[in-house]
């Protein structure tokens, strides 16, 4: 996985790495991690969510929970988990969308978790806007899910684009939307994390704690991450001719004209 940084262009190292051209349109304002560069499914229905497999080149091994648990039959909470990451940005920006790697499992029914998006200011959090997922949207994963910064009401969303300004820190807070109980698992970047800014809280005693890593996320214009084959190569005995094979050539030439100026010279 790659640190990424703001005003990132679609043209990112593993990519290239593995021999496949850019994205027509995503721009990845910020992040700590690289999205896949497999070709997304749309899933949401009055939630505009994509959701899309990691490519071979990612690797997920630990998360971090956001979960609700039953108590009985008739799903009493009586527990839950949130994660709470924080970063500062380095450029100025308007993001619609956010990409989480995740996995979701929900066994009493549909359930949805939010992330909150919040800033600090004067020491205090000020809440800036959200996004959520619903579990029967990702069944299992891991999944990558990108989805728009806003509110649903039934069929009708309304987008709110966020705007990060440099130099500022915000944070990502999980929490328990509605729906049945279930987990959520947020899988982790390879970016450290201090301490205190990465932590899974829970109101069951000994689970909270500070994450070695921070999860994974990437802050989007919404464009399609879908990456095209590059164009095949040109068939042999095509194309530039090899350095080689323009010396042979400059030689057979120079060879030509001596045995030219010879046979004028005879003559």
């Amino acid at each position: 996985m790659l640190k990424l940084r703001s005003a990132i262009t679609p043209i990112l190292a593993g990519v290239l790495a593995t021999g496949l051209a850019a994205p027509a349109s995503a721009t990845i304002f910020f992040g700590n991690y690289q999205p896949s560069d497999t070709a997304a499914t749309n899933v949401g229905v009055g939630l505009p969510l994509t959701r899309r497999p990691p490519d071979a080149s990612q690797t997920f091994g630990a998360s971090a929970s956001n979960s609700t648990y039953c108590a009985n039959v008739f799903c009493s909470f009586f527990y839950g988990d949130q994660v709470v990451t924080s970063f500062t940005v380095d450029s100025t920006f308007t993001a619609s969308h956010m990409i989480v790697p995740v996995y979701a499992i929900s066994p009493y029914g549909n359930r949805r978790s939010g992330f909150n998006i919040e800033h600090l200011v004067g020491g205090a959090w000020v809440g800036l806007g959200f996004m959520q997922i619903e579990s029967g949207l990702v069944p299992g994963g891991p999944f990558e899910v990108q989805v728009a910064f806003g509110n649903s009401g039934g069929s009708t969303f309304i987008a709110a684009p966020i705007r990060f300004e440099d130099g500022e820190t915000y944070r990502i807070r999980t929490n328990h939307a509605a729906g049945a109980a279930g987990s959520l698992h947020w899988y982790l970047s390879d970016e450290a994390a201090a301490a205190g800014q990465s932590r899974q809280l829970s109101s069951a005693p000994g689970v909270a704690g500070d994450l070695a890593y921070q999860p994974a996320f990437a802050l989007t214009d919404g464009g399609a991450l879908v990456y095209q084959q590059p164009p095949p190569p040109p068939p042999p005995g095509g194309g530039v001719p090899e350095p080689g094979a323009w010396a042979l050539m400059i030689l057979g030439f120079g060879a030509a004209g001596t045995m030219l100026r010879r046979r004028t010279a005879a003559a």
